[in-house]
C-alpha cells in the first residue's frame, strides 16, 4: 500500500524530512491528503495566479476562498487568484486566523464581512467588503454564529 504525504515545513528542513519519509516508504506528493507539518511552521501568505503571473498575498488581505470543482480561488478586494492548495488545506492552515468554512465550497475571513443578513431556514447571507454575496448553509450556521459571537 502506497502512502502519499505532503510536507509543510520551512525550506531549511524540507529536504531532511523528505529524505527520512522516503526512506521509511512514503511517497512525497503535493496532492497527498496526509500532511506532515512542522508544529512551529507558520504560513501567513498564499501564492496566487492572476493573468499568468504569481503574486504573494498575505492572508489578512484575503476576503474568502471558494472552490469550483478542483480549482480553488482566493478573493481579495480587487482580484481573484487561483491557488494550488486544496480547500481543506486552506481551512487547516487558517483555522486559528479568523477564517471559517460557511458552506461546502467556501471559507471566509471574518474581517471580510460587511453585512450579515439572516434569512429563512437558518440560512445566513453575507455581503462581503467587495460586495460579493455569499451564504452560510444550515449545516454551518450554528458554528458560524458561535464564531462571530451571535
Amino acid at each position: 500500500m502506497e502512502l502519499n504525504v505532503k510536507i509543510i515545513a520551512c525550506k531549511e528542513n524540507y529536504e531532511k524530512y523528505k529524505t527520512k519519509l522516503e526512506n521509511a516508504g512514503f511517497i512525497i506528493s503535493e496532492d497527498a491528503e496526509l500532511i506532515f507539518k512542522e508544529s512551529d511552521f507558520i504560513q501567513d501568505t498564499f501564492v496566487g495566479l492572476l493573468d499568468n503571473k504569481y503574486e504573494i498575498i498575505h492572508f489578512s488581505k484575503v476576503l474568502y476562498f471558494e472552490s469550483f470543482g478542483h480549482d480553488i480561488f482566493m478573493k481579495t478586494s480587487n482580484n481573484t487568484y487561483k491557488v494550488k492548495e486544496k480547500l481543506y488545506e486552506v481551512e487547516y492552515l487558517l483555522y486559528d486566523k479568523y477564517f471559517i468554512r460557511i458552506n461546502k465550497s467556501t471559507i471566509i475571513n471574518k474581517y471580510g464581512i460587511k453585512e450579515i443578513i439572516p434569512t429563512f431556514n437558518s440560512r445566513i447571507n453575507l455581503v462581503m467588503k467587495n460586495k460579493d454575496v455569499l451564504y452560510v448553509t444550515r449545516n454551518y450556521s450554528q458554528t458560524f454564529k458561535e464564531f462571530i459571537g451571535f
